[in-house]
């Protein structure tokens, strides 16, 4: 799988609405978009001052399926229908399944 992971920090005084319309309108891109498998959308905890407003991870079956995303008329819709309007700032990251690392915790002896 080829992933896409944004954070998206909205501006001061965006309404609860227009969160609601920005999440809603993420999740429903997979119905719309070939290739897009997955989306999942939260809103950040609120527990500590400066992060982003709220994160979203959308899962392709192919980095094609995300470039052919990103000009998709349903995206391009979201994006400046919902998002651009009240953005302050964002972040992504794209990689592929295999190059993700892990750590475990150990039980101690």
């Amino acid at each position: 799988m080829f992933n896409h992971v944004g954070h998206l920090t909205l501006a001061l005084g965006t309404t609860d609405d227009q969160v609601e319309a920005i999440l809603s309108g993420l999740l429903a891109l997979p119905g719309q978009i070939h290739g897009l498998v997955e989306a999942e959308v939260v809103r950040d905890a609120g527990l500590t001052d400066g992060n982003a407003t709220l994160r979203f991870h959308m899962r392709f079956d192919s980095e094609e399926a995300w470039r052919v995303y990103g000009k998709h008329p349903a995206h391009v819709a979201v994006v400046t229908e919902h998002i651009a309007p009240v953005l302050g700032s964002k972040a992504f990251v794209q990689y592929d399944d295999a190059a993700v690392r892990r750590g475990f915790a150990t039980t101690p002896e």
